[in-house]
């Protein structure tokens, strides 16, 4: 790990902890969020310096839009390997906080760090559990994660933890019935960096009868469900197309492609790692978003495609409640419901004045939400812990 520059020693020396980067295959929302707050915070004038896991074919260390990358460890391992990386480094490169991301497995760091410590935490895992492993594991692994989070909770009451930073209402009622004192809690909403949807609103004027869903492939997503919804859609309309796109976990992709087979869907279509311009083109061309996730941190690509007036359906559940508002940006509905969510989209597939009003409400919605005003608040919970 680096030596601090001297034209940094006026700003703060973060140490950043999570376990994927931006430019790891895997990586999701946290990462995106981790990546857009980090680079600000650069450029800011302070040193950021992120740890974290190693995917193949990616350097150990490496800078990225002015912050510094440490890679070391797999899945699991990287957990140590930050741990070693903390003792070893320490002596040479004093942190003045540390960033403790927590997705699902946390650092605990409490019980080694010596600076003060920022967690940071977008969602708990808690119900899903049942589908990033099996339906058995949810009671053993929610209460793994509660117990884990002891470790957090009584260093927050102690003052070594100064401030948890979380990313919707949602997930701060869930923190602060775990013991998290409330008034440590601050929200930092996600962001969108404006630049990469100026295309949209000339995109968005050709809207097609397709309706898509934008983000990991993986089994919470529960994007079976949206497979058994649009099997209903198919028999009603004969029209519309329905693309599901993103970064898969390949034996869940196997898995829906398998029930698409099954069900004897004729005009749904699985796209894996999608580019950006194809991202922004389901998103602008669609006339709905569709969303079943099990839990979300927040929804952002829900604030992706309410930028490219397209609204969304999603499940009413923790984070996409927050990022949707019922009958005005969005719809929600029932978790689970595959009926009501197939009645959902012919809603907006068939109804042009709703879906109007429900695209500019969720534009004029998702204009107050930047990376910029992101990272500041963000800043002003580390500038907290440091003086």
């Amino acid at each position: 790990m680096r030596q601090c520059s001297a034209s940094l020693a006026l700003g703060l020396r973060i140490l950043w902890l999570n376990w994927r980067d931006i430019k790891h295959p895997l990586a999701g929302g946290a990462e995106v969020y981790t990546h857009e707050v980090a680079r600000r915070l650069a450029a800011m004038g302070h040193e950021v310096v992120l740890v974290t896991s190693r995917a193949p074919g990616l350097p150990a260390e490496e800078e990225i839009d002015g912050y510094h990358v440490v890679r070391a460890g797999g899945r699991l391992s990287v957990y140590y390997h930050a741990y070693r990386l903390y003792r070893k480094t320490r002596s040479a490169w004093r942190p003045d906080v540390v960033i403790d991301e927590i997705n699902t497995l946390p650092f605990l760091t409490p019980l080694y760090a010596r600076e003060p410590i920022v967690v940071l935490i977008h969602q708990l895992c808690r119900d899903c559990w049942r589908y990033a492993i099996h339906p058995l594991a949810q009671p053993p692994g929610w209460l793994l994660e509660k117990t884990l989070h002891r470790v957090y909770t009584r260093a927050a009451k102690k003052g070594k933890i100064r401030a948890v930073v979380t990313v919707s209402e949602s997930t701060k009622r869930d923190l602060v019935e775990l013991g998290y004192p409330e008034h440590l809690v601050t929200i930092a909403y996600n962001g969108l960096d404006w630049d990469r949807y100026r295309e949209c609103p000339s995109l968005a004027k050709e809207k097609e009868d397709l309706v898509v869903y934008v983000g990991r492939i993986t089994p919470y997503k529960r994007l079976q469900d949206l497979l058994k919804a649009w099997s209903l859609v198919e028999k009603e309309h004969p029209g519309p197309r329905l693309v599901i796109a993103g970064r898969p976990d390949h034996k869940y992709l196997e898995r829906l492609k398998r029930l698409a087979n099954r069900l004897g869907l004729r005009r749904a279509e699985i796209r894996a790692n999608i580019s950006h311009e194809e991202k922004l083109q389901l998103l602008a061309r669609a006339k709905t978003l569709v969303y079943t996730s099990t839990r979300e941190g927040w929804g952002q690509t829900i604030l992706e495609a309410a930028a490219c007036q397209t609204p969304a359906i999603a499940y009413n559940v923790p984070g996409l409640r927050d990022a949707v508002k019922h009958m005005e940006t969005g719809i929600l509905v029932e978790p689970g419901n595959t009926e009501q969510l197939a009645n959902a989209i012919k809603l907006l597939l068939i109804d042009e004045a709703l879906r109007r009003e429900l695209s500019e409400k969720a534009l004029q919605y998702v204009k107050r939400f930047s990376w910029e005003s992101t990272a500041m608040v963000f800043y002003k919970a580390l500038r907290k812990c440091t003086g």
